[in-house]
């Protein structure tokens, strides 16, 4: 796949006219070269010291600056020859090595606190420089780019052009390669496994916490030991139990399950990279009116948007046949931004195109879309029903499995 995503940035360079891209956030880093990397990934604090740089040309070869820690994986994951690795704070060589004594007058070098940004400036250079970019007009993700970063970009090559490519980065992420579509529904099938574990035993007093510690453990028993999930590396869950429109921890702390509660999940795992999304809603005993019908209505808008579609078909179609089922069956008042989202890479799952009104992007084979039709109230409760749906060439294949009906728990 990498092969085919250098290509495919390449000759969108070629397109705007620009030299090269230099591949900057840690989705686009990861999407250009295969490789996961640790630091970027995981500490917002050290955007900006791994980096690709994609020239237009075919002929040059792509370089790439990552710490020395990572650098040996990076080479092997991405098929990247040229990784120039940069000191980074941790002792890394083996025990025989640092043991050897020093010679008369030898001193060893010191290791920097975290990182040396004189030497990455130089790496940078270094890469940009051999491949007669330092005067170039060069992409990259400008729009999530740390002000410190561009300033020593800037600094480094003072002569370039430094245009921004995030919107095209995008647009060439939402169309998904085989492998990406299957690392998604992995990712799905795992977070499905987490959902029938955690309402398979609900008490009354139960929080919207304890659902999500039970999603948690579901996932973790469906993971482990199953080489189709053994590059799972963490999920995330919005619960939610009984009345309520909060969001994240604080609002789990309810007044635990009763009767006639809804249980509603907004949850999904992450597998190789790939992060998913989806989410279900029980009810705790028999439903209540009110809940019952938002429900059916919610579920009816659901299916009306997916069955709209399909290549050719633009992204507010989609909109607007959710929408309109809604306010024209007993909700008239009730408004929404969107009703689904790309997705894939980004470590928030919601990606463009948003399924929303005025969005003219048309739909096309390989895409895959999160669409949902949620409701947040205090009286009838929250409700979520959201599948990942993989768009073919006359329709969807959906990636949920679980049912839409408003599963009944006890």
């Amino acid at each position: 796949m990498n092969e085919q995503v250098i290509s495919s940035i390449r000759r969108l360079l070629r397109e705007r006219g620009l030299d090269a891209y230099v591949a900057y956030t840690p989705s686009n880093v990861f999407y250009a070269t295969g490789f996961q990397s640790y630091f970027l990934m995981q500490w917002w604090r050290m955007q900006g010291t791994v980096l690709a740089v994609i020239p237009a040309d075919e002929s040059v070869e792509v370089g790439m600056m990552i710490g020395d820690f990572e650098a040996g994986p990076a080479r092997r994951v991405s098929g990247i020859r040229d990784v120039r690795a940069y000191r980074l704070w941790p002792e890394i060589r083996d025990a025989e090595a640092v043991r050897e004594p020093l010679g008369g007058g030898e001193t060893e070098a010191p290791r920097p606190a975290q990182f040396d940004e004189g030497e990455q400036d130089g790496i940078v250079r270094g890469l940009l420089g051999d491949r007669g970019l330092l005067g170039a007009r060069i992409g990259s993700d400008l729009r999530y780019m740390l002000l410190d970063s561009y300033r020593r970009f800037s600094a480094v090559a003072p002569e370039a052009e430094w245009v921004d490519f995030t919107e095209e980065m995008y647009a060439l992420r939402r169309i998904k390669y085989p492998s990406e579509v299957e690392r998604l529904r992995r990712a799905t099938e795992l977070s499905e496994a987490g959902m029938r574990f955690a309402v398979e035993d609900l008490r009354p007093g139960m929080t919207a916490t304890d659902v999500r510690h039970r999603y948690v453990m579901g996932v973790a028993r469906a993971a482990l030991g199953n080489a189709r999930y053994q590059a799972y590396s963490d999920d995330w869950i919005l619960p939610a139990v009984g009345a309520g429109i909060g969001i994240g921890v604080d609002s789990e702390r309810d007044a635990g399950l009763q009767e006639g509660d809804l249980i509603k999940f907004d949850c999904g795992t992450t597998v190789d990279g790939y992060r998913g999304d989806g989410g279900r809603t029980f009810v705790y005993g028999k439903a209540k009116p009110a809940a019952k019908h938002l429900f059916g209505v919610l579920q009816e808008a659901h299916d009306r948007a997916c069955a709209e579609i399909r290549p050719g078909v633009e992204v507010d179609r989609i909109f607007r046949a959710a929408q309109d089922h809604i306010t024209k069956n007993g909700y008239p008042r009730f408004r929404r931004g969107h009703y689904g989202h790309s997705l894939g890479i980004d470590t928030f799952h919601e990606e463009p195109p948003y399924v929303s009104e005025g969005e003219r992007t048309l739909i096309e084979e390989g895409m895959v879309l999160a669409i949902e039709t949620p409701a947040y109230t205090t009286d009838a409760g929250a409700i979520m029903i959201e599948d990942l749906v993989h768009v073919l060439p006359n329709g969807i294949e959906r990636l949920h499995k679980l049912p839409h009906e408003l599963g009944v728990v006890s």
